[in-house]
């Protein structure tokens, strides 16, 4: 079901994303090319039952699986163009939701450090019927799968 926001769009607030999938450096949506320069704070796990949706996954928080996760600085610019490439803004497809974690990132200079980030939890009516993947890391899973992210625009399974 695809629900119009209104034309507004406000920030959630958050310093931080924790990115799992094709976001990821070297992914197809590798954050880094949304805006060049960004660097990756540090990695955390996220916990939770990570699904196949095609060729991007979708994470829904309940379950018990780790799942590796990068960490990014986060700006009202930078998560509005994510809203829209998880299908939240301008109009929101369904498919996921931001929920706001408080986790141990292990920074990229040394150290751990409890902070509040932004994760894209895919929703169950989303994932419905998508195999769960029983591995950590995505991205060397999705790799090994040989399939390609398809050409063209971004689209997530809703508008398939």
């Amino acid at each position: 079901m695809v629900t119009e926001k209104s034309s507004s769009w406000l920030p959630c607030g958050a310093a931080w994303v924790a990115v799992y999938g094709t976001l990821r450096a070297g992914g197809v949506n590798d954050v880094a090319r949304l805006r060049p320069g960004l660097a990756r704070v540090g990695s955390t796990v996220l916990t939770g039952t990570l699904h196949d949706l095609g060729w991007y996954p979708g994470l829904c928080l309940a379950g018990t699986q780790p799942v590796q996760a990068e960490v990014y600085a986060l700006d009202s610019a930078l998560e509005q163009q994510l809203d829209r490439i998880e299908g939240l803004w301008p109009e929101d497809v369904g498919e996921y939701a931001k929920r706001l974690l408080t986790l141990p990132v292990a920074l990229a200079q040394g150290g751990t450090q409890e902070m509040p980030v932004l994760v894209y939890e895919a929703l169950p009516p989303a994932v419905r019927g998508a195999p769960v993947i029983a591995v950590s890391d995505w991205l060397a899973w999705f790799a090994q799968t040989g399939r390609g992210a398809p050409g063209g625009a971004f689209q997530l399974r809703s508008h398939m």
